[in-house]
């Protein structure tokens, strides 16, 4: 098997950081290019007529969001970059497992890494797991990475 673009998830969380040293590690061996993507989708809830005067957001919310999600993206392929690896960052506002997915699909991913937190049983139906939704999509094979 050969690797041009692995695709890595990322949540910052140290779960993530495990996912991304990973996938440097297989990039670096496969000489590919490794793209991180990190879903920030912003949900805010609707207001109901029972609370009065909905919610007031400050101007520039949702752009500002943005703008750091992008920022701590790209400073995070910029450390795997100096690493040696091939690495570009990207911020994408949408739900996580169809960010990764699509995303996969747009560049031509080869592979998938991404972590996972092991939900199983009543808390795994409960609360859904997007790396199972990311492998049951996902146009590549994916390569979950425990943290453990």
């Amino acid at each position: 098997m050969r690797y041009q673009t692995i695709l890595v998830a990322t949540d910052f969380s140290e779960t993530a950081n495990a996912a991304v040293e990973h996938a440097a590690d297989l990039a670096r061996h496969f000489d590919a290019s490794l793209v991180l993507v990190h879903a920030y989708n912003v949900e805010i809830p609707i207001a109901s007529p029972a609370m009065a005067g909905g919610y007031v957001l400050p101007d520039g919310f949702f752009e500002q969001i943005a703008k750091q999600a992008t920022l701590q993206v790209e400073n995070a392929a910029k450390a795997v970059a100096e690493t040696g690896v091939k690495a570009t960052g990207i911020a994408i506002d949408q739900p996580a497992a169809l960010a990764i997915t699509g995303e996969a699909e747009r560049r031509g991913a080869d592979l998938i890494v991404m972590g996972t937190r092991g939900l199983t049983g009543l808390k795994h139906v409960a609360l859904g797991s997007v790396a199972d939704r990311v492998v049951r999509t996902a146009p590549c094979p994916v390569l979950t990475v425990p943290t453990d």
